[in-house]
C-alpha cells in the first residue's frame, strides 16, 4: 500500500512540485516581504518539502501529530493548578493513553473502561497487559462499538484468553 502510494506521488505530484519551483524561482520579490521570505524558505528547504515523496507512509503535512496534540494545548491551562509534579505526570500520561486510543480508532470511555476493568487482573502477567494494548484484536473487538456496561462488571467479566 505505501509503495503504491509513493509510485502515484511520484508520479502525479513531481510534476506538480517541479512546476511550482521553476516558477517561484522565477519570482521577483520585493526583499524583506512575506512572499520573498515565503519563496526563499520554499527554495532553500526543497529537498526537505519534497522528503514525503520518497516513502508512501509519510504524511504531506503533520496535521494529524498536531492534532492529537491540541486536547494536550487545550489543557495547558488546567496544568497550572497541579499541585505536584505527580500530578502533572499522571495527566501527561492520561493525556498520552486518550489519543492513543483515538489513533487506534478506538472509544476512549469504552478503552478506559476496559483497562481499569481488567488490569487489577492482569497487572503483573504480561500476557494480559498486551491484551489491554489499543491495537490489539481483543481491545479492538470490545472497545471499536458500543460497550455492555450493564453486563461487563467487575463481577462479570470474562477473564482473557491468555
Amino acid at each position: 500500500m505505501s509503495q503504491e502510494r509513493a509510485l502515484k506521488r511520484r508520479e502525479l505530484e513531481v510534476p506538480v512540485w517541479e512546476g511550482f519551483f521553476q516558477r517561484a524561482g522565477t519570482v521577483n520579490t520585493a526583499g524583506g516581504s512575506n512572499l520573498a521570505n515565503a519563496v526563499k524558505y520554499a527554495l532553500d528547504y526543497r529537498d526537505t518539502l519534497n522528503n514525503y515523496l520518497l516513502d508512501g507512509k509519510c504524511e504531506i503535512s503533520n496535521n494529524a501529530a498536531e492534532l492529537r496534540a491540541k486536547s494536550y494545548a487545550i489543557g495547558r491551562k488546567a496544568s497550572l493548578f497541579h499541585a505536584s509534579e505527580a500530578g502533572a505526570r499522571a495527566s501527561a500520561v492520561i493525556y498520552s493513553i486518550v489519543e492513543t486510543a483515538k489513533a487506534n480508532g478506538l472509544n476512549v470511555f469504552q478503552y478506559l473502561y476496559m483497562v481499569l476493568l481488567y488490569m487489577p487482573d492482569y497487572q503483573n502477567e504480561p500476557a494480559g497487559i498486551e491484551q489491554l494494548l489499543p491495537w490489539s484484536n481483543f481491545i479492538q473487538k470490545h472497545c471499536s462499538g458500543l460497550i455492555d456496561i450493564e453486563n461487563i462488571t467487575a463481577e462479570a467479566h470474562v477473564p482473557f484468553p491468555v
